[in-house]
Formats: structure tokens, sequence, C-alpha cells
């Protein structure tokens, strides 16, 4: 068929990138083969030299600047002789410099490449002396400098220079050396005759390291509030398209949740610390001190990512801050070299769970199973199926694998990056372009005028400058950006399109023959008047466009003329988005199929023709669309003071902070405010804060606009007092604990609810204006409304074993009352319809649990280190007030909401199958959805005992479709040049209901279906999956304990292998690093479903399945 040819041709297409890929990478590694070949050569290198009064070491630099040649050497050991004249016209280097080493009783040797290391002679004096060099880098293969490389017990020692590299000599074989950075576990080393690779270990818990915080850093010695972070690696470790999809399982207390897979929608629900609130309920995300959208940020441009969960840390934000916040903070300018990074990916992604209806044969056999238990003939008579189970004639008894058709079996994932850093005297740089290209999985027509697919084209850019204006004074320019287009087809319009085109897929059985005509029109069916073929390929398509820039300027001026420590910081920032939305939209030609058993074919049997259904017709594109334009401003000016005075450490912000936000032609939405931070610390042992925000905004009328939010935390560093005495076992012990209110006045997208809503209409309860309209109240206004207010709750724990484990607890709890609802009681005689009544600040909410993070890193050999960490977050709400009516005294539950959790599932609970009708008569009445009970129905539990099955026998099943659990396990083991890293990432206490096509039997079956419900099945003992197949409406396809299953899972979320050439042969091609790498995301995951056609994320059948990711990359680094 030609479909099949297309998408042949896409394979192909697709597997050329793969091959352009690894000829890049052959590239190198032949480079780095012709370089080694070359080592020889580097002695016929020749300089031209003319110096007087000079020295060895100026010697060495003069053939280094003229030569590709790097020398490693000791200074003490060249001497401080002095060459009177050293001349040389084109002569070879080593010829050069040999007869002035062995003067001083040095050789040298050339290593493999452009490396040459001097080392002593043979003379008696130095004969017992050894020479070790090597480099020194961190775990990510980057290199240390300066680390001190000292020999053990004498003052003998060196630094690395800014390559990592070092040389040394030490007394003999048996000598110790010790290598150390600030920041990094110091190391004992013994010598080797070949060069060294040292890998450093960060130090677990250095308390002087400074943390990110709300509007500014911290040590981490003095932080009393609930903060959790990671670091750009692990980040970048996930393939990830959406950075919020690589934070699942990270970070104790984030619960990221991925609703769907569609590209450039693959949306992640995050919760801190779960729910609090039954409105807006997802933290705010700020990247470097302003608020956007972590969907758009390249994983490329981050330094770190931090999340603040308790009131302490949070107060700041006031009336915004009660969901908790996320902080993003970019790279900058750090290396004093500059550093060219390029980044280059391909990954291959495919559907691990789909539905898989069952085949022709299956699907006609069970049809006729669900007529027979309705009572019904046969649709299929005995001929018809042996011909679908034979295939003997598949044009008119057709076998059609719709999954084959529609989808494919792999699509592609494309990133590149480049970025370039710095930092010189005055200036530091960091400048990123990057571009991500994903592939969906639908097979599209390729010789149509348009294109259909899904895809998605990002291009990022971000440049962060820092300058140094004088030693008082310094600013900082970010400006970034991206620009993005979604492909899709129209289907039915919408944001969504997935939603139908898998819809009605699920509707289309195998015994459809398809997709196309003879003449290539799109082949349906009597039932489905939207076939997925043509929603994808026929349907029209939509391009949408999203553009964004950012521009944040900032100036800092020291204020030590008024006071020592005083410093004051002015920033501004403008943000503008725009979207255009293109929709290309036509009606297409959809046939069906028709046996004539009356005339006979070419092929000498039933005449097929195709018939023209709804006497639809080909329409050329209606083009339409619409556009968007949003801008954000915002302006701060903070006051901070930081200064010690013996063992008083004091430090403290003032801010002031207002935003606008305009979206499209609407009012803008303003906030406005001040916040404040106090900080005190007595010998590095005792911490309190202070913390509040005094802020406003005009969600709210005008006397109940502003709130003063307040936050108080403590700490005590046990470890650092002069009676403890256990440093060696128990290197870490500190308590902290915090209490305060917060904000959310995120309550929906209403707007102006203190304002009562009135409009003309044709009729009304207020009475006639004399011109035949009336005036009606579409809402009435609540002129007290007021935000959320979440008092939280906090207490931690840190422990530090051995300096190789740390342990991190906290539990927390937070009471959150004025949540706006509408009334649930209302008076009878009130006068007004229920649906003006405005909505209230009167729901009460409790939100209780705890975290864990566990973190062990251990040097096991000098290049052999592992890092594992655990995190575990566990949070449960109850909904406390929700004004929600009392149910009659016969309700087995007399709630639906206050007591339970927010979006407990509640359903019937199933307690079997009814045997026959006997048993059918001796049971309870199932009055469930008016339809009369059969043999294989399911029987409902009777919880009220009255003998009767209805809503008053509706009980709470499982949990929310938000996980109270969610853990996470990294490991990362680096071996050498080597390394490797896993996660594992689940949640628990969570449940889906599973429900509509895919699941329910309608239109088409599933593998599950095959072990539905017969007397036969019952009577021989055999597993049913299913209750008895119907073509009707039953009381079966509802919530009920069969189809509200429990979704917890434990997946293998990410896991990449690396590899990273040695510095000498990365240096053959120019580069200072080259790592090869493979990394997977969603690779295997295990669950408790019955079926493993959904993934346990999804809450829907119809949405676009979260896709798994191959991928291989190469980061090469100059």
């Amino acid at each position: 068929m030609k479909f099949h040819v297309l998408h042949m041709g896409s394979f192909f297409r697709m597997t050329l990138k793969w091959l352009l890929m690894a000829k890049l990478v052959l590239f190198f590694l032949i480079a780095s083969c012709i370089q080694l070949q070359a080592t020889e050569a580097f002695g016929q290198i020749k300089v031209s030299v003319k110096m007087r009064e000079t020295s060895i070491k100026k010697l060495i630099k003069e053939i280094e600047r003229q030569t590709p040649l790097h020398f490693v050497y000791n200074d003490d050991a060249l001497g401080k002789q002095t060459l009177r004249n050293v001349t040389a016209d084109n002569q070879e280097w080593d010829r050069v410099l040999a007869p002035y080493l062995e003067q001083v009783g040095l050789s040298y040797e050339v290593l493999d490449g452009n490396m040459v290391i001097i080392k002593s002679g043979k003379s008696a004096a130095s004969v017992q002396q050894q020479l070790v060099t090597g480099v020194v880098v961190n775990e990510s293969g980057e290199p240390l400098s300066p680390a001190s490389v000292q020999e053990k017990g004498t003052s003998n020692g060196v630094s690395t220079d800014e390559n990592g590299a070092f040389a040394i000599q030490v007394t003999g074989p048996d000598a110790v050396l010790v290598v150390s950075i600030v920041g990094y576990e110091s190391q004992e080393i013994r010598p080797s005759a070949d060069p060294l690779r040292i890998t450093m270990v960060a130090d677990l818990s250095p308390l002087d390291e400074v943390v990110v915080v709300a509007f500014g850093a911290q040590k981490k010695a003095t932080v009393t509030g609930a903060i959790s972070s990671i670091q750009t690696k692990d980040i970048r470790q996930s393939p990830a398209a959406n950075l919020a999809v690589s934070l699942a399982g990270r970070l104790p207390g984030l619960t990221s949740i991925q609703r769907t897979g569609q590209p450039g929608r693959d949306i992640t629900q995050l919760f801190i610390r779960g729910q609090g609130t039954v409105n807006a309920q997802s933290p705010i995300v700020l990247v470097d001190g302003i608020e956007r959208d972590l969907t758009y940020i390249d994983p490329n441009e981050v330094e770190s990512v931090t999340i603040l969960k308790d009131a302490s840390s949070t107060a700041i934000f006031g009336v915004r801050g009660a969901n908790g916040v996320i902080l993003v903070t970019t790279k900058r300018g750090t290396s004093e070299v500059p550093e060219v990074n390029l980044i280059a990916e391909l990954g291959a992604q495919d559907f691990p769970r789909f539905i898989s209806p069952v085949n022709s044969y299956d699907f006609a056999s069970l049809r006729n199973l669900a007529l027979r238990n309705d009572g019904l003939p046969d649709q299929y008579s005995a001929e018809a199926l042996e011909l679908y189970r034979t295939q003997e004639d598949p044009l008119r008894y057709p076998n059609t694998d719709w999954r084959d058709i529609l989808i494919k079996d792999v699509s592609y994932q494309q990133r590149y990056n480049l970025n370039i850093s710095g930092k010189g005297k005055l200036t530091h740089y960091f400048v990123n372009a990057g571009y991500l290209n994903q592939g969906g999985q639908f097979n599209t027509e390729r010789d149509l005028n348009y294109n259909p697919s899904f895809k998605l084209d990002r291009y990022n850019f971000r440049s962060n400058i820092d300058i140094q204006i004088n030693k008082n004074l310094k600013a900082f320019l970010n400006v970034a950006g991206y620009l993005e287009q979604r492909n899709s087809p129209y289907a039915l319009g919408g944001d969504n399109p997935t939603d139908w085109i898998i819809y009605f897929m699920n509707n289309m059985p195998s015994v459809v023959p398809g997709p196309l005509t003879p003449d290539g029109e799109v082949i349906t069916f009597d039932n489905v008047d939207r076939p997925a073929y043509g929603l994808i390929n026929r349907s029209g398509y939509i391009k949408q466009t999203r553009s964004n820039v950012l521009a944040t300027y900032g100036m800092e001026q020291k204020l030590d003329f008024i006071t020592e420590g005083l410093s004051a910081r002015a920033v501004v920032s403008f943000d503008a988005r725009t979207v255009n939305n293109l929709e290309a939209s036509r009606s297409y030609e959809k046939y069906v199929q028709i046996i004539n058993p009356n005339l006979t074919g070419a092929d000498g049997r039933d005449s097929v023709y195709y018939r023209l259904f709804n006497n639809d017709q080909n329409t050329p594109l209606n083009i339409g669309g619409g556009r968007g334009f949003n801008t954000l401003s915002n302006v701060q000016a903070f006051l901070n003071y930081a200064r010690s005075f013996g063992q008083h450490d004091i430090s403290g912000m003032l801010l002031y902070q207002q935003q606008s936000t305009i979206i499209d032609n609407q009012l803008p939405y303003k906030l406005m405010g001040t916040a404040s931070r106090l900080t005190y610390g007595y010998g590095g042992r005792y911490f309190v804060e202070f913390n509040a925000g005094y802020n406003g905004s005009e969600q709210f009328a005008k006397h109940n606009r502003f709130g003063f939010f307040p936050a108080v935390s403590a700490s005590w560093v046990v470890s650092n007092e002069p009676f403890y005495k256990d440093k060696e076992v128990l290197t870490l012990l500190k308590l902290r604990g915090s209490y305060g209110q917060v904000g959310n006045d995120r309550i929906g997208s209403r707007r102006f609810l203190y304002i009562d809503d009135i409009q003309a209409v044709g009729g009304g309860f207020s009475g006639s204006l004399g011109n035949g309209q009336t005036i009606a109240y579409n809402l009435l206004k609540n002129s007290q409304l007021q935000w959320e207010v979440a008092n939280k709750y906090n207490v931690g724990l840190e422990i530090g074993l051995f300096n190789d484990l740390t342990l991190v607890a906290d539990a927390f709890y937070e009471k959150r009352d004025n949540i706006l609802r509408n009334r649930g009681i209302i008076p009878e005689m009130n006068g007004l319809p229920a649906n003006v009544l405005p909505p209230v600040n009167i729901g009460v909410i409790e939100n209780r649990g705890y975290e864990i993070e566990l973190n062990y890193r251990k040097a096991i050999r000098s290049d052999f280190s592992v890092l594992t960490r655990l995190n575990l977050n566990y949070a449960h709400n109850k909904q406390l007030f929700a004004d929600e009516p009392l149910l009659p005294d016969d309700f087995s539950y007399r709630y639906r909401e206050t007591g339970y959790r927010i979006g407990q599932m509640f359903g019937y609970i199933v307690d079997g199958y009814f045997k026959d009708a006997a048993d059918i008569a001796q049971s309870p009445v199932q009055e469930v959805g008016g339809h009369e009970s059969r043999p294989g129905d399911f029987k409902y539990r009777d919880l009220n005992g009255d003998n009767v099955i209805n809503e008053r026998d509706i009980s709470p099943i499982g949990y929310s479709t938000v996980p109270e659990y969610q853990y996470g396990l990294a490991l990362n083991v680096n071996y050498k040049t080597f390394d490797i890293s896993v996660l594992l990432q689940g949640i628990a206490n969570v449940s889906n209901f599973y429900s509509d096509q895919g699941v329910f039997a309608g239109n088409n079956y599933v593998a599950r279906h095959l072990e539905s419900w017969t007397e036969e099945r019952a009577a021989s003992g055999a597993p049913i999956n299913y209750p008895r197949l119907t073509t009707q409406a039953s009381p079966n396809e509802r919530a009920n304990s069969f189809f509200i299953l429990n979704a917890s899972y434990l997946r293998l979320k990410n896991m990449e292998i690396g590899y990273s050439l040695p510095g000498r042969w990365s240096s053959r091609i120019g580069a200072k690093r080259l790592r090869i790498y493979a990394n997977g995301l969603n690779l295997f995951t295990w669950d408790k479903l019955p079926t493993k056609e959904f993934d346990p994320e999804l809450t829907n059948s119809r949405d676009y399945p979260i896709t798994r990711l191959y991928n291989f990359g190469l980061n090469l680094t100059f």
C-alpha cells in the first residue's frame, strides 16, 4: 500500500540522521587515531629561538608558544641558572631544549599526544626520586584548578594548572600524595609510574556551602527553613524535552506527574508537599528571580533548581507563597579560561504502552457473544468467522491492524546546544543557543499539500552578562527567549486534537478495511463518522507559534561608606510573549465498504463497492486562527546588609516589588508589596530568622487588598558545640523548626469577584425596564473576598555520619482556611438562584506529612566513586469543612468531600458476578442506572442494608489522582573515564478511574474482553477479567472498584552511561573534554494494573501516551 511506502520513507530518512550522527562520532575517533599515530612526529617540530639572559622555564614557555606541545614539570626541579645566549634557527625543539635539561640532571618524555613530561635524569643525587604526573577532575570529568597536590609529611607540593594537570617529584614509591581543593573531600594517593587520574568527590555537607534562597543566597549552616535543591549534572542526565519531567523523583517534597506525552504539550503537574487547596495548587516558578514558565526553559541553561517548602522560606512571597516556590538559577561565567561547549543528541522514542484491539476473528466472535447475551441473533456467520480466521479473502474479511497503520514504530528527537562562558577581570559571560526537535508518533501522508504531523521545534537563547564597573558597583544583563512551533492535525479543532483521534481510533475495529479505498478516499463504517485516519491526515492542520523575549537588567552598589556590609540592588525586567494560531480545516469524503452477495466481482467472489458516507465532500482548506500577546513587567528594589561582629552574624534584606501582567486586551493584573528578612547567628551554632511579606493583589476589594504574612524559624547546629566530641562518627547534627503564615490569591480565572456582574437579558427576576428587556445578575459580588491563609509548621533534622552519609528529615503540618468555595448549604427561602450566589472564603483543609532524604557519597579509590541518593515524601490532606450538605441517614457515607482527601474517588463495591437468575432474585435489587441485572453483571455490595443498590451505597474507593507518596532512588558511579547513573522513581497511594473506549466494551474490544464472563467460564473456574459483554447499556461500566484501580508504580525513569576521553586524547583534536553517552527516559515500569496497555500516570485513555526515549549524545568542550 502507498501508506507503507511512505512510512518506510520516513524510517529511512530518520535512519539517515542516525548515520550522520555516527559519522560525526567516527570523525572524532578517526581524528584521535591519526593523532595517536602522529606522536613521533612531535619530535620533528622545529622552532626558532633567539633569547639572551633567560632561564629553562622561559625557554620552555617559548617552545610552547611556537608549537602545540604542552609541558608538565616541577618549577623547583628546573633550577634557577641563567642561560646566557640561546639561539636556534628552524631546529627540532628537542635538540634545542635537551642540552640545557641535561645540565640540571633532567630529561623528558613525550606521552601519547602533545604532552611532554620533564623528569629527573639518572644522576646519583636523584636516582631515588620519582616523578608523579596526572590530572585532577571532578565527578563530571571537568578539570579542577587550583588543586593542591602535596607529598604527605613534607613541604613538597604543587598546584594543578588550568587543565587540572600536575607533575611532582616525590621521595620514592612509598610516598603518599595528599590532594585537596575547597569544596571537595581530600584524598590520599599512592604514586604510580603511569599518569594518575584523580576524581575528587564533593564534600557532602560543607556548612559553608552557599545555597539559593528567596531573592538571595545563604550559607548552608545558617539556613533554618525547609529547602531542597539539585544541580545541573542531575538535570542533564534526563533527555526529557520538558525540564519539569526531569525533576520527577529527584527532590524531596516535590511531586511531579506527567499527564501527556504530546510534543509541546507534555504537561507536568507539580505539587510541593501535596495538595493544600481545591483552587490553584501549582507552585510559583522563578527563573533568576523573575516569574516564568518551567516548560520552555532549556535544561542546558540551568545551574540549579531549588524548592522552598515551609513558611519560613516562602513568607517573603506573601499572598502567593502558600503552594511553595521553585527557584531556577541559570548559569553564569565562572571559568577564567573561555569555554565553548557543544552538545548534540539524537533519540528514538516510542509508545511503551498503547491500547491494542483484538484481531478481526476475535472481534467478530466477541460481538456475536455480546449479541447472544442480549438475546439477539449473531451478526457474523460461521463461514464469515472462518474467513476472518484464515484471511483467505482479506478484501472482504480483513484483519486491519489500525495501530500499525496509524502509529509509528519510532519517532525521533534531536537536541543541539552551543554555549560559551568565561570571565575576565571585569566581565563574566554565559551565552547559550539551543534547538529541540521532537517528532510525533502518528503516521501521516507525505503527498498532501500541508503537513498534519505532530511535531515540535523550539529555539532557545540566553545571554547572562555580569560587569564589575568598579570595586563598589556591578551590573548584570540577562536576555533570554524562545521561539516554538507546534504542529498537529486539525482533527476536531481545539487545543488537544489527540483526545478525539485516540477515541475514534479505539472505536475502529479490525473488521473494517482500510485505511483507503482504491481511489485513495478514507474508509469508515456506520458507527464511526470520524475515522482516526481521516482526523489525522484529511482534516487539516494546526500550527501554533509561540515566542518570548525576556530582558532583565540590574545593578548592585556597595554602601560601605555608610556602614560596612550595606548594599543596594535594583532590578528591572520585561517579558513579552506572543501566541499565533493558524488553523486550517477541511471536510473530506468518507466511504463505507459494501459487500453485495447478489453480484460477483472480478475474482469470482461477492462484489465489493464503496458507498459515500453522510454525503461528505472534499473541500479546500479553510484558514482561520487567532493571536495573543502577553506582557509582564517587574521592578524590584533591595537593601541588603551582612556583617559579623566577633561570634555574632547579622544579615537582613528589605525588598520592594511590583509586577504587572497584561493578557491580550484585558485589564492589567497587578501585584505590589514589600518583604523583609532578618537573620542572626551566634558562634556558628544558633540561628534565628524572621521573614515577612506585606503585599497585595488586585483580585480583592481595596479594603481587603493587602495582607501581612510573617514567619519565624530557628536552628541549632549541635555538632558545632564545644561540648560535642564525637565528630568523627556523627559529623553533623542540626535541629531546626519554623512557623508562619502564607497566602494564595490564585482563586480561579474569574476576576473582580468583589463587583456585581450584571447584564441586560430578555428576561429576569428583577422586573421590566420598559423596553422589553430586564437585567439579571450573572453573579453577585463578594466585597469581603480574601486570599487563602496557610498556617504552616515544620520541624527538621540533619545528620551527617563518617563524612560519607547524610540524612535530612522533615515533618510538616499545614492548616489552610479562607479557601474560596461555592456555597453548598443554601437556605431554601433565600430569594436568589444558587448559580448567582458568589463564592465565599469558607473552606478549611489540613495537610500533613514528612520527607526523608538520604545521601551516601564515597570515594572508594582515586578513580572510583559512588553516590546514592534516596528521597521519600508523603503528604496526606483532609477537607475539614467544605460547606457540604449532610446526606440523608440512609446513605452509607453521608459526605462526598468533608473528611476526605481532595479528589477522593467514590463508586460501588464489586462483590463478584451474578451467577444466574436465582442469584439475582436472592440478591438486593440493583437500581444502578435504571438497568436490569443479568447473569454475568457485577454484584454490588449493599452497604446501608436496605436490600436495594443505588446511590446510597456509593463508597470511597482508593485514593485520588494525586499520589500521597512519591520517591526516588538515584545511583551514580564513576570509574576511571566511565560513568553510569540510574534513577528509579515511583508513586503510591494513588488511584485512577480507567474508563472510556479501550476499557469499556463498546464498538471495539481489547484482550481482557476475551476473558469476559460467560456461563461456561464461570462453571469451569476459568479466570474472569470482565463482566458479561453486551451491546446495550448496562449497570457495569460506571465508577466501581473494578474500574477504579491502584495506579501506584515504580519506574526506571532515567539511565545514562557515559565515557569521557582521557585529556591527552581529547587534546589532540583541540578539545579540553569529549564525552560520549547514551541515556533513556521512561525505560521500564512496574505496576499493579490488570492490563499493561495503560500508563499509570495517565488519567484518561484518550490522552497522548507517555513516550519512552532512547537517546545518544556527545558533549565536546573546547
